[in-house]
Order: structure tokens, then C-alpha cells, then sequence
């Protein structure tokens, strides 16, 4: 029979408003916050004393895209003028536990939202640390052991239906949202105008140095569904940029107008 797990839930909770008078391509620059608070077993925030800290992962353009927190509710405060999705790294008081990573989906639909997630631990650790995660806690369902629980994964299933339909709409409606239009990473909507043919051609375009800066970048951002081969004895990087997504391919061709643009 097999063992059962503890299951945690957290929620993470996301703040954002407009910043007045700033804009960056053409976009209204956010101020966003993200915080994790623990969930008990009827829905009532509570600590989460089994965490020591938290990691945000966020999109590479930012400065120290790595940030540690280490104070419940674990808040990171940013602006930023973009979407985007990021992973949340929890670290446990006991360290012989494995962090657990968690994918957010930052995005400006609502001022507020909240999400929660399961975390799922395995039921013969430290008494210390069961201490720790005995409040609230609840047995794991037979799907938390092997995929998703339905409800989770119907929030899941909404999320990225949504996200998909907002790729297909135009973000704003302000007259200088076009400004940038030459751009194809200036919002979702230009997502549709990359073209990877010409991208391939700006990549023939690049010096040696910046090529080896946008190999690091598909590295960084690289995924098991990715085409992504290196070569180390013969100094080639192959790539087929049919693989890689729409935001991957935004972002090279950011890379690629900047530098030839110099």
C-alpha cells in the first residue's frame, strides 16, 4: 500500500495597480506585490512556520532576477510594465526536505487575485518537522500522488485558457501603445509578428560576442520541448526556433533589433 502524503496549501496572492504618468514601450508601467500565506484546513490564512524562506525566479530583463525572501508573508514588492510567468522556490526549515517549486502567472487582469497550490510531503520525516505542518494539514487524494487533484487542476486548466486568449487581444487601448510598433516584444499582440524566418537572417546579422550572449539566453530559458542542440567539439549551437514559444521567440527578437540597432 502505498504511503501517504501530508498535504500543504499555500496561497499566493498577487496586488498590481497602474502607475500614473509612467509608461516603457508604449505600456503603463504596474506596480506589483506578491505574497505566500499558508492555508488551513477551512480556508483561514495562517503561517507557515515549516518555510525558512522563499525564492522568486523572475523573467530574466530584470536586475538580480534571483530574489530571496526570508520574512513571512514572504512579499516581493516590483514594477514592471510586462506579463509573465515565474517560479516561486520554497526552502523548509528542514533541510534534508527538497525545496518545492511552484509556476505564477503574473498578470494584470485584476488588481487582486489569489491562487492556491498544493504541496505534498511524504508522511515519515523528522517528528520536528511533522510539528510544524500537523496545523491544518489534510491527507493527500490518490491524485495529488500521482498528478494534479481535479480542482487544481481545473484552476490551472482556467488560467492558461485565459492566458491564451489574452495573447490573441490587444493589451491597451491607448494611442501611444503603437508607438513601438516596430518592436515585436512591445505586448502580447505582437507575438503573432515574429516571423522566424527573419529572425534567423538577424541572427546571420549579429557579431560573435552577441551570438554567444543570445546562446546563454536560450540556454537560461531553455525547456524539455525545446529543439536545442550544442555541439562543443565543433563550436556549433543548433536551434529550431519552431520549438521554442512564442515568448522565447519575443524575446530574441528584442535582442536582435537592440543589437543591430547599435
Amino acid at each position: 500500500m502505498p504511503q501517504k502524503s501530508i498535504v500543504k496549501e499555500v496561497k499566493v496572492i498577487t496586488d498590481q495597480n497602474i502607475v500614473k504618468g509612467q509608461k516603457q514601450h508604449g505600456f503603463p508601467m504596474r506596480s506589483w506585490k506578491i505574497s505566500v500565506v499558508g492555508v488551513g484546513s477551512d480556508g483561514e490564512e495562517q503561517r507557515l512556520p515549516y518555510v525558512d524562506y522563499v525564492e522568486y525566479i523572475l523573467h530574466h530583463t530584470f536586475e538580480q532576477p534571483l530574489r530571496k525572501v526570508t520574512d513571512y508573508p514572504f512579499a516581493l514588492q516590483e514594477k514592471g510594465w510586462g506579463e509573465f510567468d515565474m517560479k516561486i522556490m520554497f526552502y523548509f526549515v528542514d533541510k534534508s526536505v527538497a525545496p518545492f517549486v511552484l509556476d505564477h502567472d503574473l498578470n494584470f487582469q485584476k488588481n487582486h487575485y489569489e491562487v492556491i497550490h498544493p504541496i505534498p510531503f511524504k508522511s515519515d520525516m523528522k517528528s520536528s518537522f511533522l510539528k510544524l505542518l500537523a496545523q491544518g494539514a489534510r491527507p493527500a487524494s490518490d491524485s495529488e500522488h500521482g498528478g494534479e487533484s481535479s480542482s487544481h487542476k481545473r484552476r490551472r486548466d482556467g488560467a492558461h485558457k485565459e492566458k491564451s486568449k489574452r495573447a490573441r487581444e490587444s493589451r491597451s487601448t491607448d494611442d501611444d501603445s503603437h508607438d513601438d510598433s516596430s518592436s515585436a516584444g512591445s505586448g502580447d499582440d505582437e507575438i503573432e509578428r515574429v516571423n522566424v524566418k527573419q529572425l534567423a537572417k538577424k541572427f546571420q546579422l549579429l557579431q560573435s560576442e552577441d551570438l554567444l550572449e543570445l546562446v546563454k539566453l536560450v540556454k537560461a530559458n531553455q525547456t524539455p520541448d525545446m529543439y536545442v542542440l550544442e555541439d562543443g567539439e565543433a563550436g556549433e549551437f543548433h536551434i529550431d526556433l519552431k520549438t521554442l514559444g512564442d515568448d522565447l521567440l519575443v524575446t530574441l527578437w528584442q535582442f536582435c533589433e537592440k543589437r543591430l540597432d547599435h
